[in-house]
């Protein structure tokens, strides 16, 4: 049992190295390290209670006095923090969004749909995170722990917001991260294989993604993706009191007909079960865009949906920052910075400038150390089906040995001769640059909005559309 008379917004800590004396403890086991290894630590520190599920072998008397045994830590800080910050959630309208991939331009796109229907929103997203005025700052995880979280919409509701979207991974869901923040939409974009070094198979997975359904308000909606049959199955396991479907190709309640791609838009309808039907003419590219356009106005699906406000905000939307970030404007070929970091993600971009129809695409990416070791491969595979040039380099190589990763992105171009490697990234970028002519596009690909790269245990500054963009300079471009 949790007592409050001891926990207040500031004295709740997950972290041993951060706490400070009257500070409580709690031993939660993450998906790396169990806060019960280091309940000695934070008992050194000063720490006034610890909330754990067993005792360390050995104690001092006056410690044991502080250590509170409970049966699931998790759920006590999830309980602790709803508590302590006066569970924000309820005094908000939250959309959660999930999936492998859309899922930030998602809540990009509900935050600017949520802000001209209903109001002032804040939001928090793998990019950024938006909780007082328009003010933004960058994410450290897409999804933060429950006590931050709690914390953050805590500080959107003093600041008069009236609805918030949280992007939540499935990593998040696994480990209880949204425990107790109640939703009133959960978005479900879409599942391929991701992450399956931690979530071992696609079952898995799928499973730990439809987590995000358990913290649906009462009579809250479901939103799926009518043309993954994957996200569909969860709908025959769940009895969604309001489940609304969009989609492309399968009957759907949010549906896009009659699609046109052009090189600096897509224009389709959206039609609305019951309500009506309006033209678009958005400002993002490719048919992945438009499941994300048609995810988020599934959001606000109901009788009374405004069409012609959603056209609107649709039509002046130019996405996130890193989601096919145009490098450079008065230039005779195109460079673009995009996210892509997952097979699917690599898979749709590259069809999406495709059909652009460029002189030559030329695709520079790189896979992440200590992560997904099967998909490296796979998107060797891919770049090299569906790109002119590839340029392997690195990523995020971490801790691993960045030539290995580069090799194993190297079996899936077997057979093929449009590649080349170049283990640094700023090298390959320039590379990639120096080499576009008139008419040709380049994507940079796996990183996007990130500022930074990660090799051995240093964070280095760096950007791959400020090096893009100091290449073109160098080119007489501005």
């Amino acid at each position: 049992m949790i007592k409050k008379t001891v926990l207040n917004k500031t004295n709740i800590k997950t972290d041993s190295r951060k706490i400070n004396p009257g500070d409580v403890f709690f031993a939660v086991k993450g998906a790396v390290c169990d806060g019960h290894e280091y309940i000695c630590e934070a008992l050194k520190k000063g720490a006034s209670a610890v909330y754990c599920e067993k005792k360390p072998a050995s104690l001092a008397k006056t410690a044991i006095k502080k250590i509170i045994v409970i049966k699931d830590t998790k759920s006590a800080l999830a309980r602790a923090a709803k508590d302590v910050f006066g569970d924000p959630s309820r005094a908000l309208t939250v959309h959660g969004v999930t999936g492998t991939n859309g899922k930030t331009t998602c809540v990009f796109l509900i935050d600017s749909l949520s802000r001209a229907l209903g109001g002032d929103s804040g939001f928090v997203s793998t990019v950024f995170i938006k909780k007082t005025g328009t003010k933004l700052e960058r994410s450290e995880l897409t999804t933060p722990d429950v006590v931050t979280l709690n914390s953050i919409l805590s500080e959107m509701v003093s600041d008069g917001k009236r609805s918030a979207v949280l992007e939540i991974s499935s990593h998040a869901l696994r480990q209880g991260r949204i425990s107790g923040i109640a939703l009133d939409s959960a978005v479900f974009t879409n599942i391929t294989p991701e992450h399956l070094d931690y979530h071992k198979d696609m079952k898995t997975y799928l499973y730990d993604k439809a987590r995000i359904f358990e913290n649906l308000k009462t009579g809250g909606a479901a939103i799926l993706n009518a043309d993954d049959p994957l996200v569909m199955s969860v709908s025959r396991e769940i009895p969604f009191s309001k489940l609304v479907t969009f989609g492309i190709r399968e009957k759907a309640r949010v549906r896009a007909e009659n699609l046109r791609f052009f090189s600096d838009r897509t224009e389709f309808d959206i039609k609305a079960e019951g309500v009506g039907t309006v033209s678009v003419k958005a400002r993002l590219l490719g048919e992945y865009n438009v499941y994300n356009i048609l995810a988020a106005a599934g959001v606000f699906f109901s009788p009374r949906m405004d069409l012609n406000a959603i056209k609107k905000v649709i039509e002046n939307f130019s996405g996130p920052p890193g989601r096919l970030d145009l490098a450079g404007r008065e230039t005779p070929f195109k460079v673009f910075i995009d996210y892509a970091h997952t097979p699917d993600a690599l898979r749709n971009v590259l069809r999406a400038l495709r059909r652009l129809n460029p002189r030559k695409l030329i695709c520079v990416f790189g896979c992440g150390g200590d992560r997904d070791r099967q998909k490296r491969s796979i998107m060797g595979d891919i770049a090299g089906k569906l790109s002119d040039e590839v340029i392997i380099t690195n990523d995020n190589p971490r801790m691993e040995d960045a030539k290995a990763i580069l090799w194993e992105i190297e079996k899936g171009m077997a057979g093929k001769k449009n590649y080349s490697i170049i283990e640094s990234r700023k090298v390959a970028i320039q590379q990639a640059v120096s080499m576009a002519e008139e008419g040709d596009i380049v994507l940079i690909a796996g990183k996007g909005h990130e500022n930074y790269q990660i090799i051995g245990n240093k964070i280095l500054p760096f950007d791959d559309k400020k090096t893009a963009e100091e290449a073109l300079e160098k080119m007489g471009y501005g």
